[in-house]
């Protein structure tokens, strides 16, 4: 059962903008640690890989749909890559507790997909969460 879906595009001008005007206090308060020690060692611009994933925390918030103030924490929303390069999406503290409190509630497991795709301009992501009952 889909549980929710979320889709985000953004221009990728405006992180060149923020990253300009705020570079390591934007990385610090929206990136997680895992995406953090990925950018350190990313010697290409980083404005496609920052884009994507700030994409996915807005495109996994619009699936998941919470209150405002609610459980989602964006640095605690990652996206990363298994070793064949495809995205999935990470979880910590907070948003992850969240996640599982919402998997009890609803009496089953949530499982989340994630689409990323860049363009010269935009980038894109796409997020599906499904709802398995526990068993």
């Amino acid at each position: 059962m889909i549980f929710g879906i979320g889709t985000d595009i953004l221009e990728i001008e405006r992180i060149n903008k923020i990253l300009n005007k705020q570079n390591e206090k934007f990385i610090d308060r929206i990136y997680g640690s895992n995406e953090i020690s990925f950018i350190k060692n990313k010697k290409n611009d980083l404005k496609y890989f920052l884009g994507k994933r700030f994409a996915a925390k807005e495109a996994t918030w619009k699936a998941f749909n919470p209150k405002r103030g609610e459980g989602l924490i964006f640095k605690e929303i990652e996206t990363l890559n298994d070793r064949n390069g495809k995205p999935y999406l990470f979880f910590s503290g907070k948003t992850e507790r969240y996640i599982k409190e919402k998997e009890n509630e609803l009496k089953g497991k949530l499982k989340f997909d994630i689409s990323l795709s860049d363009e010269r301009q935009y980038v894109i992501a796409f997020v599906v969460i499904s709802l398995a009952p526990f068993g």
